[in-house]
């Protein structure tokens, strides 16, 4: 979650990557406060989030030039080197030999479709590898391998490339099927969809969207359209209504471009295939992101709501009648007698979600103490069984090794006696074995310091657990309520006011 809304910050503050862009202390001083508000329980410097920080920055900066950062706990510093021409790199006829020596590896009409080709995940992981290992120069190693499997492949510029799952999908697109959009089409699918036909539209979506890494696509979409639209730039509610289903589809196709390739024509079309066969959901994420705001008092965001319990308004001279944040059961909810149950819900949710976060992290911790895949107490406390049971034999052995001594005392046959020393040896054999033993598994007893340490996570674990278990009781509670504020909002959201004549007509 840190790579993505590190992403959305730098979306926000830094609207559009620059190569002369200059990233100042202030600037840092704001990303570590946003980090520490976001994610107040890790450490930014740790070798994984540092990884994930970076590679928001490179994402970001990606289409300009290489993001070069040095992050500590106090301080981020942050360079932009300018990228050579890709035409220029030196590697190029390095990838386009790779994929050619191992055409036969390519898998030619993918899934019987003629328009779909895939690069198997060897060899596309050569390729990623190949290029990644480039430290002579730099340059956009994203496009890099573009132009190289254009370029192998004879590939026209609306061809799309999907570098996804460890493999590359090649899906040929020819942009002189898409028609021109007569202006009568204007408010129609026609137009939504870019002119595309929408069996070249399905085909992309099943052959390669909803096979890729995307469970989270929509709600960036939604926190995208939220941070830039209500946060940002506080539009009113006559803009909303205007303009949200163009600006959501807008967001999406610059998602899509920047996740996919750069065929803006197509992914237009695209953007509004999904949005309508996604509608629900991305409202659904928008609602949340919405609530949020007002369960932390957000001033413009709760005015932006109060406009749907004004019923009617004026605007032109002329009367509508406004949607309203109306339940299936009629209950009517309004900023009021929303605020407390979404404060609390949110704030379970919030806690619930950071509890599971701080769980993975003690689980990892703890799970560094364990021993042959059993807890450190378990592990010690078989040793001490076997250590006890060693011991028990030790003492019952000593018995009989002194017993068997008086016997060879009071023998008086020599040969007899001869046959009671060999038996003592083996006897003493024996027990300095089980002392061996004994002294080996005494070694491998977890020591007490470990054991603190371990009872101490497992302790915070088990306090977690208990908390985890109180909030989820009380989210439960609030449940039923907040979702009947969601799913009403959702309705209000994606409705528009009406003419009061047509009201009455109706």
């Amino acid at each position: 979650m840190i790579h993505y809304k590190v992403k959305n910050y730098l979306k926000t503050n830094i609207p559009k990557p620059s190569i002369d862009y200059e990233w100042t202390s202030e600037d840092s001083k704001k990303l570590l406060y946003f980090l520490k508000e976001n994610f107040p329980k890790i450490s930014i410097s740790d070798e994984e989030n540092e990884l994930k920080i970076k590679q928001a920055f490179s994402e970001h900066f990606e289409s300009v030039g290489e993001a070069q950062l040095k992050i500590t706990e106090k301080n981020i510093t942050l360079k932009i080197k300018e990228y050579i021409p890709i035409q220029e790199s030196k590697h190029i006829d390095s990838i386009i030999d790779m994929l050619e020596d191992n055409d036969h590896l390519v898998e030619y009409d993918y899934r019987g479709k003629e328009d779909l080709i895939l690069i198997p995940e060897a060899l596309s992981q050569g390729v990623i590898a190949l290029t990644n290992n480039i430290t002579d120069e730099i340059v956009n190693k994203k496009e890099l391998i573009n132009f190289a499997i254009r370029e192998a492949f004879g590939l026209i510029s609306s061809d799309i490339i999907a570098i996804r799952n460890n493999q590359i999908l090649i899906k040929l697109f020819d942009e002189s099927t898409i028609r021109e959009v007569a202006e009568d089409e204007k408010n129609t699918i026609a137009n939504r969809f870019n002119g595309i036909n929408e069996k070249d539209l399905k085909s992309f979506h099943d052959d390669i969207f909803s096979k890729t890494e995307n469970k989270d696509f929509f709600y960036f979409v939604a926190e995208d359209f939220v941070n830039m639209f209500f946060i940002d730039k506080k539009i009113n509610n006559v803009t909303y209504e205007k303009y949200v289903f163009s600006f959501i589809q807008s967001i999406t196709t610059e998602l899509l471009v920047e996740t996919f390739d750069h065929n803006y024509e197509f992914f237009k079309g695209f953007s509004g295939y999904i949005f309508r066969l996604h509608f629900k959901e991305v409202f659904g994420y928008i609602a949340d992101l919405v609530l949020l705001e007002i369960s932390t008092s957000n001033r413009y965001m709760m005015d932006f709501l109060k406009y749907y319990s004004l019923d009617i308004v004026v605007q032109n001279g002329i009367k509508y009648k406004v949607p309203e944040i109306e339940a299936k059961n009629g209950l009517k909810w309004n900023v009021a007698s929303m605020i407390s149950i979404v404060k609390i819900y949110t704030k379970m949710d919030m806690s619930i979600k950071e509890i599971k976060i701080q769980k993975a992290e003690l689980s990892k911790a703890i799970s560094k103490f364990n021993a042959g895949g059993i807890s450190p107490v378990e592990y010690n406390s078989t040793i001490n069984k076997a250590i006890n049971k060693l011991t028990v034999d030790i003492n019952h052995g000593m018995k009989r090794l002194n017993i068997h001594a008086d016997m060879i005392d009071s023998a008086k046959d020599e040969s007899t006696k001869k046959v009671l020393k060999d038996d003592f040896i083996l006897m003493k054999k024996d027990i300095q074995a089980q002392k061996d033993e004994k002294d080996r598994l005494t070694s491998k007893l977890i020591n007490k310091n470990d054991l603190a340490q371990y009872t101490s996570l497992k302790t915070e674990m088990d306090a977690l657990v208990r908390q985890e278990r109180r909030e989820e009781v009380i989210l439960a509670q609030n449940k039923e309520a907040y979702m009947s504020i969601k799913n009403s909002l959702i309705k209000a959201l994606t409705s528009k006011k009406i003419p009061l004549e047509e009201v009455n007509i109706k």
